[in-house]
């Protein structure tokens, strides 16, 4: 399966301390065409300078207003995708765009 940046899938993730797991979604952000891939978590909730609001969650395919999580990169194994359900819109990618910018970014200072 490929991926293209801004899709939205569904990941499996089991708990560690027990048994079991839950399925939540995910914003792919990199599919190096292996066997993994590079998502950030989409919580509900909105807490940090880094969190991105999505304004057109319905449009990718998300049941509840979501955050992409942008300081929560992680790496996951392709086999823990359920599904994919929807992408960003326009606007939402060029959001990501410019929040990852400003987060991972290092700008030179001018002298």
């Amino acid at each position: 399966m490929i991926l293209r940046r801004g899709e939205v899938v569904l990941i499996r993730i089991d708990f560690h301390q027990t048994h079991g797991g839950k399925v939540r979604p995910a914003l792919v952000l990199l599919d190096p065409a292996m066997k993994a891939l590079l998502p950030l978590p989409l919580p509900r909730n909105f807490e940090r300078t880094f969190d991105l609001p999505l304004q057109n969650w319905r449009e990718a395919g998300l049941n509840a207003a979501s955050t992409a999580r942008i300081h929560k990169l992680t790496v996951l194994a392709k086999d823990e995708i359920v599904r994919r359900i929807g992408a960003l819109s326009n606007l939402d990618q060029d959001s990501l765009m410019r929040v990852l910018g400003s987060a991972f970014c290092v700008q030179a200072k001018s002298e």
